[in-house]
């Protein structure tokens, strides 16, 4: 019995002193925790968290629900920054930026969502008759333009009794519509602009026809028709929810879109012969009706004959290059309903060089706009041209005048390579200055311009002349403000918190915040920080969150300084 005991409490011994030993050694639990509260301040009571690994593809990587008490943790598989959203049913889809440490653990500031925005609309027929419209494509796009992903699938569509379409929750921004469901025409609808104060946008009803089609002939320099040739289309109006696929021509030489909705559209194709190295583009813009059939013809050929001269005489041996306007998209196919881009862009334009008349001839090259650029020796003049059907020659008179820059720093008063552009006197003139910040600009007229000055890691400088100087014009530029910043976190006694979150807050609904922890020197760093005055908020366990404005000129040196929660 008595060593019974006394195993008893050698046992007992050794789990008590085991216990603080596991305790001390054990990590913290990595993980990313936080507070998700409604418009009214009041904690939600389900939702789903999403951190993504892959933003550009819009994949998830790890998913965590949120608890009856508003509260979530979720762990990141890495660190690093990373898209971080969050999916509560009956309110604004949130998303955020979090720069996750290499312990993976942070505790976010108190999360509050925006009310839901829900988009209305009803579609019938030229007859009345009400359409189902499943399957609207949509397209959001955030403060910067950048599109909005929904990897959670915040947003649901939903048809009433009534026929009509409910979709929503958005994310704040502007969301592009379009109806798109065969035979009826795809139809671009106004742009919803959501701004988390107006909870319902109503379009009412909205009549869709069957649509026209648009009949292209393509036909070479002879008339002749070109079989099995690409042509596409795109909505005039860019950025666009329409769904726009390549056509080939057919054995007619014709390429036929249909199921397009009253409005103006850009019809492109490219030529069959090169000119130069290089394979033109032509385009143009033609109108739709409701119904019927559109006509438009392309001839993919001709030429442009210029003759280019200064008060001097002919400008011999130089080199010019002339490009359709506007200049091409990236062109776009359909694959399983999704639009992608074509990797590789297209190549446009025509080059050549004067002859000692100064005449220069471009062909292949189609009648119309284009920009015309002449390499003169220190500097590009630019013209816009309008190129005959004819092909005759158009004579080109670049303008006399002068203009000596310099471009330093003006802080450290150092050269800065910058890019100039003069637009004055009916054309623009283009250069870059030397390692030592000069530069020559030439055919800028006398009747006076703009100079716009543009340098990497500078702000934009803009002058405007009455009259072109004929002097130096030494320009100082200030350094722009850095995309990269740190802010230091201290107490009032100067001592560093222990990890302390900062937020950058968003600039509107349709921005992101960003989230980021000090280190152990009290420093958090955030990147692609947008410019403009910002807003930063610190937030650190028995310290009260404290906010600072920061404005362009104070972003050398952020220090927040805590005190104590009362």
């Amino acid at each position: 019995m008595m060593a019974l005991r006394t195993l008893s409490c050698v046992l007992m011994m050794l789990s008590v002193v085991s216990l603080p030993r596991a305790a001390q050694h054990a990590a913290p639990e990595p993980g990313i925790t936080g507070l998700v509260l409604a418009p009214d301040g009041s904690p939600v009571t389900r939702g789903t968290v999403g951190l993504l690994t892959a933003p550009i593809a819009g994949r998830v990587s790890v998913t965590a629900t949120i608890d009856r008490t508003g509260h979530f943790r979720i762990v990141a598989d890495a660190p690093g920054r990373q898209p971080l959203h969050i999916s509560v049913p009956g309110y604004a889809p949130y998303r955020a930026n979090v720069t996750v440490p290499p312990s993976r653990t942070m505790s976010l500031p108190d999360i509050t969502l925006l009310e839901a925005t829900h988009f209305h609309a009803r579609f019938v027929t030229t007859d009345g008759e009400p359409i189902a419209a499943s399957g609207l494509r949509r397209r959001s796009l955030d403060v910067d333009g950048a599109t909005v992903l929904d990897p959670l699938e915040h947003v649901r569509e939903r048809t009433d009794l009534d026929g009509s379409i409910t979709i929503g929750p958005l994310p704040p921004g502007r969301t592009l519509l379009a109806f798109d469901r065969a035979p009826f025409a795809q139809t671009r609808l106004p742009d919803a602009n959501v701004t988390a104060v107006k909870r319902f946008i109503d379009r009412g009803t909205i009549t869709i026809t069957t649509g026209s089609q648009l009949h292209v002939d393509i036909v070479d320099d002879a008339g002749q028709p070109v079989p099995t040739h690409d042509v596409w289309i795109e909505d005039a109006i860019q950025p666009s929810p329409l769904s726009m696929v390549t056509v080939k021509t057919n054995e007619q030489g014709r390429a036929i879109f249909d199921r397009l909705a009253l409005g103006r559209y850009r019809v492109w194709t490219r030529f069959t012969r090169r000119c130069g190295g290089t394979e033109p583009t032509m385009s143009r813009l033609v109108a739709t009706g409701n119904s019927g059939i559109a006509h438009l013809r392309m001839v993919i050929d001709g030429r442009a004959a210029f003759r280019i001269t200064t008060t001097l005489g002919p400008v011999l041996g130089r080199g010019v290059s002339l490009t359709p306007d506007p200049a091409p998209l990236p062109q776009r196919v359909s694959v399983s309903g999704r639009r992608l881009p074509i990797a590789t862009t297209m190549p446009r334009g025509c080059s050549g060089v004067t002859d000692s008349d100064g005449r220069v001839v471009l062909t292949p090259f189609p009648a119309g706009p284009a920009q015309l650029r002449v390499s003169l020796f220190n500097s590009s003049y630019f013209a816009n041209v309008n190129v005959p059907e004819s092909g005759r020659e158009m004579a080109i008179a670049v303008p006399v005048g002068l203009i000596p820059v310099k471009v330093i720093n003006r802080t450290s008063q150092h050269p800065v390579e910058a890019q100039l552009t003069w637009v004055g006197g009916g054309g623009r003139v283009e250069t870059l200055t030397n390692a030592n910040g000069d530069a020559l600009m030439e055919g800028v007229g006398t009747s006076g311009g703009t100079l716009t000055i543009n340098a990497r890691e500078h702000q934009t400088v803009e002058g405007v002349f009455d009259e072109t100087p004929e002097t130096m014009q030494e320009v100082a530029l200030m350094p722009s403000p850095v995309s990269r910043l740190t802010v230091r976190v201290v107490r009032a006694d100067a001592k560093v918190p222990g990890d302390a979150v900062v937020e950058l807050l968003a600039r509107g609904p349709a921005d992101v915040a960003e989230f980021a922890v000090t280190d152990a020197k009290g420093i958090a760093t955030f990147t692609d920080v947008p410019p403009g005055p910002l807003h930063f908020s610190a937030h650190a366990d028995g310290f009260a969150p404290t906010t600072v404005q920061i404005d362009e000129g104070s972003r050398a040196s952020i220090v927040i300084t805590l005190t104590r929660a009362r």
